[in-house]
């Protein structure tokens, strides 16, 4: 009975022995993962302080953005392509000079804003998106000016969009299907009086040309000659009584050299001098040829 008595407090010393190292290795593994994570945070606090205090941080970043373009370049974040959407009249040269990015510099450096105002300076682009397809790419695109009318200036034809903008870099030649305009103002008001012209498509095909009365009104040139005096105000109403007459009485195709719309409950025809003379000394009836 002794022997075994003993046996079994062998058992138990053992057991506990055993116990204990594992608890002090357990602890022993806390204690260091503790002052691992102590020290990691206090490097992340300190070291930035600690530039901050000697007025190194600047010089610090400076070098780390360098170093990181430089890498970027080594993993192929360069400019390899140039992919342009929109571009009709716009000239290629001068958007390449724009974008002002040479294949082969990192794309992170690389200003999209910059490049966008610069685009849209140009003559034919009325908005322009820029963006960075990552690894090597730039998209851009554009939307151009569409061209409204030539605009007669002291100098010569000017051709301009909607807005009134004048372009640049074209043949002249390419565009005289275009209504003419005249008048000092006419440029900032012919979008409108333009638009008014084109909801009647049969009468718009008619016009060659819009002259702007005492920064007021419009007076429109026909192909056949004639002039149809706009009013100053309900210029739609009186486009489509224009409409409305020619369908009844096929006006425009008469001897008529103006129509004038400026009285919104009568119409004034002058005729043609020709038609005119006729009238006032018509042929004697049964005169010898």
């Amino acid at each position: 009975m002794r022997a075994l008595g003993t046996l079994q407090e062998q058992a138990r010393e053992r057991r506990e022995k055993h116990e204990k190292q594992h608890s002090v290795s357990a602890n022993l593994k806390k204690i260091v993962r503790v002052f691992w994570w102590s020290s990691l945070t206090a490097l992340l606090i300190a070291g930035p302080f600690a530039l901050w205090y000697t007025g190194k941080t600047g010089k610090w970043l400076a070098a780390a953005e360098v170093e990181a373009i430089r890498l970027s370049a080594e993993v192929g974040m360069t400019v390899k392509n140039i992919e342009v959407t929109g571009r009709e009249k716009t000239d290629p040269a001068a958007l390449l000079a724009a974008i002002g990015q040479k294949p082969g510099t990192p794309i992170i450096t690389f200003d999209v804003d910059a490049a966008r105002e610069r685009i849209e300076q140009l003559s034919w682009v009325r908005d322009a998106i820029v963006e960075r397809q990552l690894p090597n790419t730039l998209v851009v695109s554009i939307a151009e000016r569409q061209p409204l009318a030539l605009w007669q200036t002291e100098t010569g034809h000017v051709l301009i969009d909607a807005d009134g903008t004048q372009l640049q870099d074209y043949e002249l030649g390419d565009y005289l299907n275009l209504p003419v305009l005249v008048g000092t103002d006419a440029r900032e008001h012919a979008s409108e009086m333009l638009t008014t012209l084109k909801t009647i498509p049969r009468l718009f095909d008619m016009v060659t040309g819009a002259q702007r009365i005492g920064n007021r009104r419009w007076n429109i040139q026909l192909a056949n000659g004639m002039f149809i005096r706009l009013p100053e105000e309900n210029m739609a109403k009186a486009w489509a009584r224009l409409d409305q007459l020619d369908q009844a009485h096929n006006i425009l195709s008469r001897d008529v050299l103006i129509v004038d719309l400026r009285l919104p409950d009568r119409t004034f025809v002058r005729l043609t001098p020709g038609a005119a003379e006729l009238r006032r000394n018509p042929p004697k009836k049964g005169n010898a040829a």
